[in-house]
């Protein structure tokens, strides 16, 4: 089973084929409405995913110290909380104010309205 998926690409292109494996693999459809959506969003390079991981028990990729600070999550990453037996999913968002996407701000406010809109919780980071 896929750990993670990407929703919407980095391009802000949607994956309607991933979205479907991911729910087919999790029972997201027997879940019906009965779940909750756990988003971050804040800087880029300030742990988010690493956060996301700790707390939730989830595999999205972190940034390695060692090569130095660059963009890691590219677009809008999705999973299940492990750690939580109720059924919760946790978005992983592209960090703002990356250099990656210099003064083209729409991506960023596209996600942030995303997650407002999706999540029943939004931590900013």
């Amino acid at each position: 089973m896929e750990d993670t998926v990407q929703v919407v690409t980095e391009d802000g292109e949607f994956n309607p084929n991933g979205v479907e494996e991911f729910a087919r693999q999790t029972g997201l459809r027997e879940w019906g409405t009965d779940y909750k959506v756990v988003a971050i969003m804040g800087p880029q390079s300030s742990g988010k995913s690493t956060l996301l991981n700790a707390l939730f028990g989830t595999k999205f990729i972190e940034m390695d110290a060692h090569i130095g600070r660059s963009q890691t999550t590219k677009g809008i990453w999705l999973a299940r909380a492990k750690k939580i037996e109720d059924p919760v999913l946790i978005m992983d968002l592209e960090g703002n104010d990356g250099r990656e996407r210099g003064e083209d701000e729409a991506f960023e406010k596209q996600a942030a309205l995303f997650a407002i809109a999706v999540a029943d919780v939004v931590v900013i980071n």
